[in-house]
């Protein structure tokens, strides 16, 4: 188990080579998430799912909130559906269903509403089918601690267990294994207490301080040799680090040369430090080195700002490496949600992020419609537009373009078993006007959508 899907194919990669075959797909491989929503998937109706159950997205999950905050008659303005999401996902990190969320915590949100909204929003989750990212492990959690039977399943199953970067573990995730290690403790962590940077995302590093204290008769072996950095880089690291209170401690070394001293130069702001670093650069360049050989290194893409106007002021050619996540990127999304509305009409978000996309003239009023009917109604928002197009409450363009839409979802459902789904996916996409609403744009970014 691992943090990254990046840190996962490593992984496979080197098993692969020491068993001399594919293991692409061998299930017990993964990040946590990607294990635990296999797992989910085997026993689904024991936590209120279907076996096909999706897995929302922030942008899904913000736009169900949304909608809770408005049938609760909450000012999102004040109280912004992100700041709940946070909530709800912090107290998912730490195993929290919403009966065991603190009063003090609850009060947080809307005048102690949280805790309630909570709920209501895992209710919602149940009926539309869905979990959310939070949910794949605190659902697992709750799957083990209800069923005995299913723990014993997957506590004989898993003889060993190899968990990566361990420091990076939540709580819901530290409970999961403590759980299945039950079984016979054959359990290897690997992490760095010196290394914990996610605790704004619900990591607890004290999951590595305690270990010996969790699994008495662990073994604790030091990797203090080190193969990437300089010995003036690893005594200014070991030299800053030894500040901190509350870690397991390592001398580290290197067999390698000294190198150069490490530099440290102190900024007031990030204007200051896009300066600095745009002087450096071009004092490099006077030396005669080309701009391809230089780098700069953020943690967060965020940074990247100053360092792009100061750039742009001294007329620097410069290249940004990285961006959206391929499944993050707006077409990829709106294709998929095209995709799953087909094979589950029943699934609200998805169709509420396309129905109007491209722009079919279905604009709030459409959609305010829709759901006080599919809510009075108690269907979902695909059946509520089968009936709302049967009456007279909307206007004639409207309706008629909800009809189509209607109609091209059921053409493309009956085509399902008796196509090919590489060209299922591009006849849905060229028919619902999607791929042609790209090919008109004539913005930059346009070609590239195309392309993905």
């Amino acid at each position: 188990m691992t943090f990254t899907n990046k840190a996962a194919r490593e992984m496979k990669s080197r098993v692969g080579q020491l068993i001399g075959g594919v293991v692409e797909g061998m299930p017990w491989l993964g990040t946590f998430h990607a294990i635990g929503v296999k797992i989910m998937r085997r026993h689904a109706e024991l936590v209120d799912l279907k076996p096909s159950f999706t897995v929302l997205d922030t942008d899904d999950q913000i736009r169900l909130i949304k909608q809770l905050l408005e049938a609760e008659n909450i000012d999102e303005k004040r109280w912004p559906a992100r700041l709940l999401a946070a909530m709800i996902d912090g107290w998912k990190n730490r195993g929290l269903v919403p009966k065991r969320v603190p009063d003090g915590e609850s009060f947080g949100f809307a005048n102690g509403k949280g805790r309630d909204l909570y709920a209501l929003y895992q209710r919602r989750l149940k009926e539309l089918n869905a979990a959310d990212f939070g949910d794949l492990l605190l659902e697992n959690l709750r799957l083990f601690q209800e069923h005995q039977d299913v723990l014993e399943k997957y506590q004989q199953r898993f003889h060993y267990m190899l968990v990566d970067e361990y420091q990076d573990s939540n709580v819901a995730q530290y409970l999961w294994l403590r759980l299945l290690a039950q079984g016979n403790n054959n359990i290897c962590c690997v992490g760095d207490d010196d290394q914990s940077i996610y605790g704004w995302r619900g990591a607890e590093v004290d999951n590595i301080l305690r270990f010996e204290q969790d699994f008495p008769g662990a073994k604790v072996i030091r990797l203090e040799r080190n193969y990437r950095s300089t010995a003036h880089i690893l005594g200014a690291a070991s030299g800053l680090i030894a500040h901190n209170q509350g870690r397991l401690g390592k001398t580290l070394r290197t067999d390698g040369d000294d190198g150069d001293k490490v530099v440290v130069e102190g900024c007031w702001d990030d204007e200051e430090e896009a300066r600095v670093i745009g002087e450096d650069i071009e004092q490099l360049q006077r030396q005669g080195h080309t701009l391809n050989e230089i780098a700069i290194l953020v943690r967060a893409s965020f940074q990247m700002r100053a360092f792009e106007d100061r750039f742009i002021t001294l007329g620097l050619d410069y290249r940004v490496i990285g961006g959206p996540r391929f499944y993050e990127r707006q077409e990829i999304r709106d294709a998929t949600a095209y995709f799953e509305v087909t094979l589950n009409p029943a699934n609200d978000l998805k169709f509420e992020r396309i129905v109007n996309v491209p722009r079919r003239g279905l604009g709030e009023a459409t959609l305010k419609a829709l759901h006080q009917l599919a809510r009075a109604s108690g269907v979902p928002l695909m059946q509520a537009a089968r009936l709302i197009v049967e009456t007279e409450e909307l206007k004639p363009k409207p309706r008629k373009a909800l009809a189509d839409l209607i109609a091209a979802f059921d053409r493309w459902r009956s085509l399902v078993d008796g196509m090919r789904h590489t060209e299922l996916a591009e006849l849905i996409l060229d028919e619902s006007g999607y791929t042609g609403m790209w090919q008109a744009d004539r913005s930059q970014q346009a070609q590239g959508r195309l392309e993905t």
